[in-house]
């Protein structure tokens, strides 16, 4: 797992957890910003990475090419922030990671948010469009597993470590504790979504299957 996004991802969910201040209002700056971020995953998630440029991103977002390199000195650099956005987005919605809960709550609220990531269109179309390249392309399949799947990876085992830490979980091997988790809550639903076929399933089925697989994690790992 890359160190450098391991730190950032740590160092925004405790920003996140410890900030209890209302949210100030954005600058002119911030707004053209968010305007390049949406303008950009909307372009990657719908046309993929290689057929999309700086300049369609620009005009999409409604600013100037130079303003969209001032914020984002490189494609590959508003790709990752794009896919991590959406991870953070997701993971800490709610403080997910709050340490004040019980673990089994947090564990859920977690699932439900993960599940709602890789459910996502966006989160569906970016895994088609780096399998598609995969051969010929690599390094795209490369930025957005480290920008995806291991930010999110990097969270849990953030907070696994301080569960850990505190004596309520015993677990010598948090990458794998993290993998078993993640690889419970991913259902044939994720993979029968990837490959375009129907995917009903109740909202029922799925929250039982999720307090399930939750359960599940914890009675191997649970102090």
């Amino acid at each position: 797992m890359s160190n450098s996004y391991n730190f950032s991802y740590t160092r925004a969910m405790n920003e996140s957890i410890n900030d209890t201040t209302q949210p100030k209002p954005r600058t002119r700056s911030e707004e053209k910003r968010q305007q390049i971020v949406q303008a950009a995953s909307h372009l990657f998630t719908e046309q993929g990475y290689l057929s999309t440029s700086m300049d369609q991103v620009a005009e999409a977002a409604g600013v100037s090419k130079q303003t969209v390199y001032s914020h984002f000195g490189a494609k590959e650099d508003l790709f990752k922030f794009c896919v991590e956005e959406r991870c953070i987005a997701n993971v800490m919605n709610e403080q997910v990671f709050s340490g004040s809960r019980p673990i089994r709550d947090t564990l859920l609220d977690f699932a439900r948010h993960f599940q709602e990531l890789i459910m996502s269109r966006e989160a569906i179309q970016l895994c088609r469009l780096c399998a598609a390249n995969a051969e010929l392309h690599p390094e795209i399949s490369a930025m957005f597993f480290a920008a995806g799947p291991e930010q999110v990876e990097a969270a849990l085992k953030h907070y696994l470590a301080g569960k850990v830490d505190a004596g309520e979980l015993a677990c010598d091997d948090l990458d794998m504790a993290c993998e078993q988790l993640l690889s419970l809550l991913k259902t044939g639903t994720h993979f029968m979504a990837i490959l375009g076929l129907p995917h009903d399933e109740s909202q029922n089925k799925a929250e039982q299957y999720l307090h399930k697989s939750v359960d599940m994690f914890l009675r191997y790992y649970q102090s």
